[in-house]
């Protein structure tokens, strides 16, 4: 085991390296989701997370076998997933390199490496374990008696990697069998051995793709351990490019151009699309060939991989270099010949093939391994003491690729009835359209993902742009495919009645990646307002995979916006990521569907920081999912609204928990209309106390809060974060003595109607008016803090930042962060609050004045008081008063978009409040204007 586990075949070469010097470690985690998780591999890639973020432990390939560390268990069975091409294999040959060269598992007796794709070479023969493990290990004792105190007395691991390259289903209700030497079927020893009835006392390390490992039962891992590979992250993925590079500028192009195509940018998660990736891409570059595409999806990117490969061993074997459209013609029959087999083995479910198949084929090794970056010498299978050399494409996907190649030109030669796999309908020839739809309807009826990239490849290749780069390969196809496209593309829609499953969905999604075409995905033909009927499980996986791969960040989901079903939601939910905001209030959320809010709140790529959850009904068992994802070290949530959620005042103890976790985000809570009650308080204080606590807003209203007021008012004290207190609609007594108590103590305390807003010193500005902006009837004194409308008009030099026709006047300083100024107004008609400097100048349209437009927010001092903001008015049933000089104060909080108007005498009260969708790339100023003469503004230059 020593000599075949420590030397690797690397890259396109056929020279072995030593597998030491090339081995990373890869990132392996515990996965503690069902085994048996069919999560379809596309999000399996998209969702990969940076590992040095998560909260998840990285494994070393070593400890695979053992439990985690708070666990006692004894493991039995260990299950490790992996998309193909990921890594599986190779961690295993150094998990029994390390072994048998004594570094590592020196707790293990016996370890026994049985790879499926050599198994398969002895399905349909009767053989009992014991002549299996002769087979691959010659060296074992001969009797059945000797071998059977070999293993019953050791501790032997069975290694059984690539669980999805076994040919066959495994049926688990087979005959048991426990006896070693009786003879039976290859997969009825496999069902036993992993099924814990042959060998007992074995263990087992099983390798598979995710979707292959569902036909394990998910009893038998009572005593497992399921663990997964991740591929690169797109950290890894920008150092793989630069190591494999020199030329700074060249890594350059080449990662801007894969992250400007999102599909190529996920699947370089996979080592080995990276290394493809960057032969295709450096070729292109160096060449300077402007006539030459860059590849844009998969499909192309193999295309240019395999004319890349068919000139270097043109150039190589013939010693003269030709263009590589004219080497493609040149070795036409043998890349034939190869599709074709490649065709055959995938349909078969092999991936490995010997001497023998290849000259089924008319295919000689030396043949094969001319092309050593498509076809290469995998392994010496063990037959007694003689080894029969056994061959594979480089990669799944290339085999898939070249197998698609085949079907696709044998259509073109109208050859397609003889493959079995799609015919034409009976009585006519078969063009594009019914072509691709017979491979859809394949894709609709498999019941894996066998033949997924297959399909992907089929679409791909028959576009036009895949066509003309495969000119000389593929015959002719008359006319142009956009008019069949456009018939596939209807044929599609046809098919959202049907409640195809995720696995199908995103299948049919990934061929229609590969045939550029997504315009029936426009989001607009999929809101509620344009469709009455609830969009089918087949339109919320579309709608999920625009948004992953959309190149453009994304502000809101809004839930009410689309007409879906909760478990449409559950197949949209890999999307909400992608978003900063998510809407999701009276959606019916209950903890039956709260393993889709954790997915998402705990994603270490989720771009999520405000998260609407109100008019639901979660109940405790949510709220403790919530709660614990709410301490995830990924979570990003910053605002988080549970109001009208039926919580009770013992749920506040999850509450509590959060307020106070070390790696939590929240800085807005509301908890409004739920029963917390004076226990709920009570507790909720004890978390606002504690040291670690952040909250800056916390929303109480309508909780039925009485005597659980004094606590909450006394944690205000303890806890300098925390700015807004709501406690309207509850019956709180003598609240306003209260405040005053609290006030003497606290001065930076403001209250309105039992909304208590916290204005902290640094929160106050110092505001002057700016003379450049002031209209000709305002009269400046005071160092510019004192502005009077009177009828005379200034002589003052014209600029564009004036106001010409309106009597209004912006300050000098902009307001950033929160910010809190006060005013004396005397008089009325005195128009204050907060505007863009964008706001127009000149005239007196709406785009001027004050409260009339999108740039600007207002309250109006005079006898009817109102607020106005986009041509939007509306009263006030809080009248000032009409003393000669109101005190009043604005207070802005950019961060939560938010701006408050407050009366300030005789006690400070809320008048209004803005939700203010403020432009993120223009500074705000405070803005008045004056609607009478001889009124006047003041700015003070004290909090109070």
């Amino acid at each position: 085991m020593m000599r075949d586990s420590e030397r690797i075949l690397e890259g396109s070469a056929q020279q072995s390296v030593t597998l030491n010097k090339i081995y990373t470690q890869l990132f392996i985690i515990n996965d503690d989701s069902d085994p048996l998780n069919r999560e379809h591999e596309i999000w399996q890639i998209e969702t990969t997370n940076d590992i040095n973020t998560s909260a998840q432990t990285v494994i070393n390939y070593n400890e695979i076998l053992k439990p985690p560390v708070d666990e006692k268990r004894t493991m039995k069975i260990a299950l490790t997933k992996g998309i193909a091409g990921i890594g599986k294999t190779v961690t295993v040959q150094k998990f029994v390199h390390d072994w048998a060269s004594g570094e590592a598992n020196q707790d293990l007796e016996l370890v026994f490496l049985l790879p499926f794709r050599e198994l398969n070479l002895h399905e349909g023969e009767n053989q009992s374990l014991f002549d299996l493990l002769c087979v691959f290990y010659p060296e074992l004792p001969k009797e059945p008696r000797h071998i059977s105190d070999w293993i019953f007395d050791r501790k032997v691991l069975f290694i059984l990697d690539g669980l999805d390259e076994y040919k066959n289903d495994l049926n688990f209700q087979a005959n048991i069998l426990s006896d070693v030497t009786k003879k039976t079927t290859l997969d009825v020893l496999l069902v036993n051995l992993l099924g814990g009835k042959l060998l007992p006392s074995a263990h087992l390390w099983i390798t598979s793709r995710p979707v292959a490992a569902g036909q394990l039962p998910s009893k038998i891992f009572k005593q497992g351990y399921v663990t997964q590979i991740r591929g690169f992250t797109d950290e890894q993925k920008e150092e793989y490019f630069t190591r494999k590079f020199e030329d700074p500028d060249l890594t350059q192009k080449v990662i801007r151009h894969l992250k400007s195509h999102k599909s190529l940018w996920i699947l370089c998660h996979i080592p080995l699309f990276c290394w493809i990736s960057s032969v295709v891409l450096k070729n292109i570059i160096k060449s300077q060939n402007k006539d030459r595409d860059m590849p844009s999806n998969q499909t192309e990117m193999y295309i240019h991989y395999l004319l890349n490969q068919t000139t270097l061993s043109h150039n190589k074997y013939q010693g003269k270099e030709m263009p590589h459209e004219d080497a493609l013609i040149e070795h036409k029959e043998l890349i034939k010949k190869l599709a074709e087999l490649a065709y055959w083995k995938l349909k078969e479910r092999n991936t490995v093939f010997s001497k023998e198949d290849l000259r089924k084929y008319y295919i000689t090794p030396d043949d094969a391994l001319r092309y050593p970056g498509i076809i290469t010498c995998v392994s010496e299978c063990k037959v007694g003491y003689k080894r029969t050399k056994l061959y594979s494409f480089v990669h799944l996907s290339v085999q898939e690729f070249f197998a698609a190649l085949f079907v696709f030109h044998e259509f073109l030669s109208e050859k397609q009835d003889s493959l079995g796999l799609i015919k034409a309908k009976k009585g006519q020839n078969s063009n594009l359209s019914d072509f691709l739809k017979g491979v859809i309807d394949v894709a609709v009826q498999s019941k894996n993902e066998h033949l997924d990239l297959f399909n992907c490849f089929l679409f791909g290749i028959s576009c036009d742009s895949s066509r003309q780069t495969l000119e000389g390969f593929l015959p002719p196809l008359q006319g142009s495919s956009s008019e069949d496209h456009k018939k596939v593309t209807k044929y599609i829609k046809s098919l959202r009645r049907k409640n195809l499953s995720p696995e199908r969905c995103f299948s049919l999604v990934r061929c229609l990646v590969e045939l550029k075409d997504m315009s029936f995905l426009q989001m607009q033909n999929l809101e509620r307002s344009r469709t009455k009927k609830p969009l089918t499980l087949f339109q919320c996986t579309f709608l999920a995979f625009r948004f992953v791969t959309s190149d453009t960040d994304h502000e809101e989901f809004v839930l009410r916006k689309y007409n879906m079903t909760l478990e449409g939601f559950q197949r949209f939910s890999p999307a909400i990521k992608c978003f900063r905001k998510a809407q999701l209030e009276g959606s019916g959320f209950t903890e039956k569907h709260c393993d889709v809010l954790v997915s998402f709140l705990t994603s270490p790529k989720s771009h999520l920081t405000h998260l609407d959850l109100s008019h639901n009904s979660l109940g405790l068992s949510a709220l403790k999912q919530i709660s614990r994802a709410l301490c995830d070290p990924n979570c990003q949530i910053q605002m988080l609204n549970l109001s009208h959620n039926e919580l009770h005042s013992q749920d506040m103890e999850l509450i509590k928990d959060v307020l106070s976790g070390s790696n939590v985000n929240l800085k807005i809570l509301d908890l409004s209309d739920n029963h917390v009650e004076d226990r709920g308080a009570k507790i909720l204080s004890a978390g606002l106390r504690r040291t670690k606590c952040h909250l800056e807003v916390l929303k109480l209203s309508g909780c039925q809060i009485k005597q659980g007021v004094s606590k909450l008012l006394s944690s205000l004290k303890a806890n300098p974060s925390l700015r807004e207190l709501d406690l309207q609609y509850n019956d709180l007594g003598n609240m306003e003595q209260k405040v005053r108590l609290l006030k003497a103590k606290l001065p930076s305390l403001r209250y309105c109607s039992f909304c208590l807003v916290l204005v902290h010193v640094e929160d106050a500005v110092a505001l002057t008016f700016d003379p450049q902006t002031a209209n000709e009837h305002l009269y400046l004194s005071e160092n510019n803090t004192v502005a009077v409308c009177k009828r005379e008009k200034q002589q003052l030099p014209a600029n564009d930042e004036r106001f010409d026709k309106c009597n209004q006047v912006l300050c000098c300083q902009p307001l950033s962060g929160r910010c809190f100024f006060t005013v004396d107004v005397i008089g009325t008609g005195v128009h204050m609050g907060v505007a863009c400097k964008e706001i127009k100048r000149k005239g007196a349209s709406d785009a001027v004045r004050l409260g009339r437009n999108k740039m600007s927010w207002s309250l109006c001092c005079s006898k009817n008081v109102c607020v106005a903001h986009n041509k939007k008015t509306e009263s006030l049933t809080k009248p000032l008063k009409t003393e000669s000089t109101r005190k009043l104060g604005v207070f802005v909080d950019q961060k939560d978009r938010s701006v408050f108007f407050y009366r300030l005498s005789p006690e400070p009260e809320l008048l209004y409040m803005f939700d203010a969708d403020f432009p993120e790339d223009q500074k705000l100023y405070a803005a008045f204007s004056f609607q009478e003469l001889d009124s006047s503004v003041c700015l003070r230059q004290a909090l109070l």
